[in-house]
């Protein structure tokens, strides 16, 4: 593996590690230095022009940095085969680097893709009934059909349907832990993990040998949503993980989706409650297609391409189609297509059932 990057993360698992620094600091200070190590390096006088660094913290990053403690952690973390994404590089997940408290580093087993920026987080109650595990895993298997990453958090009850809903319909899946990727937890789901990685992968903000206390729980939570373009809540009570994860969606800008059920059983209880918030309710996979068109859109396009009889020229047309109708003119702006040509070849598309002309000239997918 790469030195420099290795040498990278150890630098921000020094800083990160440091007690009192926090991520908002460490935040702060890789705005300003551009790099962990540079952090480290810094004098007092540099350290305490960063807002939110006064003498003491300034102080206690010079003294109490371990750099050789972090780069033990770092020969382990590689030994083990784990890859990891690192906050300043291009490859880190698109959606999380947006949230307020991006993790410095992540680790992962399995593979990120690209496509993996289109996801839905399903999460809820552990001890979830059999109808709320059945709609879990349900829904779960319809996103993946239709190019959505599935993503929660592997713990009992709904996570667990829903992770084997994306994975028994052959789609990916996102597993977050909230405890280092050496331990499993809950630990009958060693099978369910092995698996993921086949269809996915496994996250954790903790470094090697964190055991899964239950505060690391709620911190884990804005990841799963932060990962996510919206999160769907199956079953919870008025006090619960899920509904933490629904709160860090909230604030992370994500859209929210309930499923109501009967104000007699206690998981119900915190949905519902969700709902009377302002939560989408949720009884099907189009109101989550309604109500984030753009990753509706995003899938009909991956659909077109399975269509034998389209050309090239008229699989990069649809991938200009959303949710809603566009007009023919904006269209031919983003296709750079001369409308004599963008009019033929959306007369084929129609009366191969793909598109239909609206009124004002403006199409929409059939």
């Amino acid at each position: 593996m790469d030195n420099e990057r290795l040498q990278n993360l150890a630098d921000l698992i020094a800083l990160n590690e440091i007690e009192g620094i926090g991520l908002g600091r460490l935040h702060q200070l890789l705005n300003t230095f551009g790099s962990a190590g540079k952090a480290l390096e810094a004098s007092i006088s540099r350290l305490t022009d960063v807002p939110g660094i006064g003498r003491e913290t300034a102080s206690t990053i010079i003294e109490k940095q371990d750099r050789k403690k972090a780069e033990k952690i770092v020969e382990k973390v590689n030994s083990k085969g784990w890859r990891f994404f690192i906050i300043n590089e291009s490859d880190y997940p698109r959606a999380l680097k947006t949230i307020p408290d991006p993790p410095p580093y992540i680790f992962y087993l399995g593979e990120y893709e690209e496509s993996d920026n289109r996801a839905i987080a399903i999460v809820g109650s552990r001890t979830a009934t059999e109808e709320g595990r059945s709609f879990a895993e349900n829904l779960a298997a319809r996103l993946a059909e239709n190019g959505v990453t599935v993503v929660s958090g592997m713990a009992r009850g709904v996570d667990t349907a829903a992770h084997r809903g994306a994975m028994t319909a052959e789609g990916r899946t996102l597993a977050v832990f909230g405890s280092s990727l050496d331990i499993i937890y809950p630990p009958e789901g060693r099978n369910m993990a092995a698996k993921i990685i086949k269809s996915g992968c496994l996250l954790s903000e903790y470094l090697p040998g964190t055991e899964p206390f239950g505060p690391n729980f709620p911190k884990r939570n804005r990841i799963i949503s932060g990962l996510s373009q919206g999160v769907v809540v199956i079953e919870a009570a008025e006090r619960s993980g899920a509904l933490s994860t629904a709160g860090h969606a909230l604030q992370q800008n994500r859209e929210i989706f309930a499923v109501p059920g009967s104000p007699r059983v206690l998981t119900s209880k915190g949905t519902n409650h969700l709902i009377k918030e302002g939560a989408v309710l949720l009884t099907s996979i189009d109101d989550i297609f309604e109500a984030l068109p753009r990753l509706k859109g995003q899938v009909i396009a991956r659909r077109t391409e399975n269509i034998e009889d389209l050309t090239e020229l008229e699989k990069s047309i649809l991938n200009h189609f959303g949710a809603d109708p566009i007009q023919v003119d904006k269209l031919a702006r983003e296709t750079n297509t001369p409308m004599p040509d963008l009019l033929q070849i959306l007369l084929a598309l129609e009366l191969k059932g793909i598109v239909k002309e609206l009124s004002g000239k403006r199409f929409i997918l059939g």
